[in-house]
């Protein structure tokens, strides 16, 4: 059996994806992702705003094409679904036995409903931060306790 944990650091807006055979093992840079549309504030994705139509006349009308999910959240969502595929497909060719999920707490929240019930039995650990900023090799130190 495969005996590499792959470790995916992220957020909304970029992932890096380590792999390694041991908690004294280097790590090596499997994939790194980036999703800038997440980075961008709400009114710079969606340059042109939706139709609004009053739905009826007096107290209490709203509008009737307003958007349900913040343009914002909306990219998150993107990046997480993109995420979790390639989680699923370094799963499929079994690529790594255990899998280290490292995120901030909503981010880490919405990929973990989004991976499959087998690829959910390799996840070994997460942590709810965001360390996409820190430097490679900070990382192994840092999350040495999940190992």
């Amino acid at each position: 059996m495969n005996n590499t944990t792959w470790i995916l650091i992220s957020n909304a807006s970029r992932a890096r994806l380590f792999a390694t055979s041991g908690k004294l093992k280097p790590w090596t840079l499997v994939q790194e992702l980036d999703h800038p549309k997440s980075r961008l504030k709400g009114q710079d994705i969606t340059a042109d705003k939706p139709g609004r139509v009053r739905q009826s006349a007096g107290a209490g009308s709203r509008p009737a094409m307003a958007p349900v999910t913040p343009a914002k959240e909306v990219e998150a969502e993107h990046f997480t679904q993109e995420l979790a595929g390639v989680l699923e497909n370094g799963h499929g060719r079994n690529e790594f036995s255990r899998l280290i999920l490292v995120a901030p707490p909503q981010f880490l929240g919405k990929l973990r409903k989004l991976l499959s019930a087998p690829l959910s039995k390799r996840l070994v650990a997460t942590v709810d931060k965001d360390l996409t900023l820190l430097p490679e090799r900070e990382l192994p130190e840092r999350l040495g306790d999940v190992l």
